[in-house]
């Protein structure tokens, strides 16, 4: 193979891994199958690409910070598996998380050469309108567009978590993007707020509290954005009462203030703190998890948690800590909790140094997380680590590629 050929083909397969990047969000609301294959196939064609043009981007990768923090999260996963055997879900099960790194290497390398940031960009909203799309027909006619029933739409997992999860990211996301970019025309301004206003109505209607507080956190945070930049008081302050009325109205409608699943969530804390204490450092691995905290549950060592309803709590199992904190630190121990740490800030300061654009809207990324972690997602489920891998991405991602850093998306 020539060079011509050989550049002509690595054109090809850098444009193929990042328009399939891109399809992430729309993977997530078609399912497992459907993000995973994403997931996988973005894998393959980078290594093709590696294996055509003989190109050692490992170099690049092993400078880069959010990849360096990655990893070590990563090998906190495997040391944490090897050092307590694996559970019930399997050896491969942990070591399989790779798949999650080399997604985000895969799109990072190639976000070099191509514009990656603006396809992430299109994607997820493309995965917003999509999940609309299916909701409605779930509601309407009882089926979404590929026959899942509505069942799968109204209850707390399946399509309901994975649309929830990515909504609350991309509400905020594109609300703020709407209207912190003065570069956006009136037109573009509009659409990027509609989306967001989409994914703000997809929260409402899926009913789950911690993703819709999730979100109104992210908002929340780009109205004292305005403030503190002094860029419209007016705007801020609309903003803040909107998003308090709207919050209100939905805890004080359909029984939202029942704190039954809190409680619950209070004994899985308990439990999970003491799984942490008696492996502190490594933690008891994230595929032992849930036969650790049986175990534990079963020992009669953690007292249960009696409500102010006099209503006892004491779940036997649970699929996670239901706390992004203490399920870092019982699975993973300190060690993984402090390579998340590292993650997270690493990313937090990639957002601060490039506020142009849409990369405006990645300001609501940590507060979003946050608040998602206090009582929501499992940080260890598949969805919720592709959806993870596809944002680092787009926060490691410039808004233009190396040869053309000066480029501006709008």
């Amino acid at each position: 193979m020539n060079n011509e050929v050989r550049q002509l083909w690595s054109r090809r397969l850098d444009r193929t891994c990042a328009i399939t990047g891109a399809l992430t969000p729309a993977g997530l609301v078609i399912g497992n199958i459907g993000f995973e294959f994403i997931v996988a196939m973005v894998i393959v064609v980078w290594f093709i690409r590696l294996a055509v043009t003989y190109d050692n981007s490992f170099r690049f990768l092993g400078r880069h910070s959010l990849v360096i923090a990655w990893a070590a999260w990563f090998i906190t996963i495997v040391i944490s598996v090897v050092v307590n055997g694996p559970g019930s879900k399997g050896f491969i099960h942990d070591i399989a998380f790779m798949r999650y790194l080399f997604f985000g290497m895969a799109l990072l390398d190639t976000a070099r050469r191509v514009t990656v940031s603006q396809y992430l960009v299109y994607g997820l909203a493309a995965g917003v309108i999509w999940a609309a799309i299916n909701t409605l027909c779930a509601h309407v006619s009882g089926y979404d567009l590929i026959g899942k029933p509505l069942v799968r739409y109204t209850a707390k997992l399946k399509e309901a978590a994975r649309i929830a999860g990515m909504a609350s990211y991309a509400a905020p996301f594109f609300m703020a993007w709407g209207l912190m970019d003065k570069g956006l025309g009136l037109q573009k301004k509009i659409a990027v707020i509609a989306i967001g206003l989409t994914a703000f109505a997809l929260l409402l209607v899926i009913h789950i509290r911690t993703d819709l507080l999730a979100a109104a956190a992210g908002i929340f945070v780009i109205s004292a954005y305005f403030v503190c930049k002094r860029v419209s008081l007016m705007t801020a302050a609309f903003l803040a009462i909107i998003l308090a009325s709207v919050t209100a109205l939905f805890f004080l409608s359909e029984n939202m203030l029942d704190l039954t699943s809190f409680y619950d969530r209070i004994y899985y804390w308990k439990v999970s703190y003491a799984l942490w204490l008696d492996h502190p450092v490594f933690g008891v691995g994230v595929s032992s998890f849930q036969d650790a905290y049986k175990h534990k549950a079963a020992s009669g060592t953690i007292s249960a948690y009696i409500a102010p309803t006099g209503q006892v709590f004491k779940e036997a199992a649970a699929y996670s800590a239901h706390s992004l904190i203490l399920m870092l630190l019982a699975c993973t121990g300190i060690s993984g909790f402090a390579a998340f740490v590292w993650l997270f800030v690493k990313a937090f300061q990639r957002i601060l140094n490039d506020l142009s654009g849409f990369r405006i809207g990645l300001l609501t990324w940590p507060a979003v997380l946050s608040v998602l972690g206090i009582t929501g997602c499992n940080i260890y489920h598949s969805w919720y680590q592709a959806l993870f891998a596809f944002l680092i991405v787009l926060i490691g991602s410039n808004i233009g590629n190396q040869n053309e850093s000066q480029k501006k998306y709008v």
